[in-house]
């Protein structure tokens, strides 16, 4: 019996996460700042750059919603540009591939001057 109510807490706990799409998922993350608080930072920019630090690294790119999915791209790499599905929780988020969770952090508003300090 008790390991059914554990089963149903987890399936009720992940019903409170909801999947993002179109115009909602980009208000989500215009001028927010997506990061683990140690492993990597990104602030996505309204004008569709992104930037941040990526285990230690800066990085540089361009991101854009397409359909139901987050995608972004660094300037620098030679891999294809990568896209999510996104789910959210409060400020919590994660990023799904394939039905597979990649990426979780939180989103923070980023300063108003942002653009002018990331520059």
């Amino acid at each position: 019996m008790a390991t059914l109510a554990v089963v149903f807490h987890a399936r009720a706990t992940d019903h409170s996460w909801v999947t993002l799409r179109g115009n909602a998922l980009t208000q989500a993350f215009a001028n927010r700042d997506f990061g683990d608080g140690v492993h990597f930072g990104y602030q996505f920019l309204v004008n569709g750059e992104l930037r941040g630090m990526n285990m230690g690294k800066p990085a540089q790119g361009h991101w854009r919603v397409t359909g139901n999915q987050l995608c972004w791209r660094w300037a620098k790499s030679k891999d294809p540009e990568e896209c999510y599905e996104v789910r959210q929780q409060n400020q919590a988020v994660r990023l799904f591939l394939d039905g597979q969770e990649m990426l979780s952090g939180n989103l923070t508003p980023l300063p108003p001057n942002s653009m002018e300090q990331l520059r």
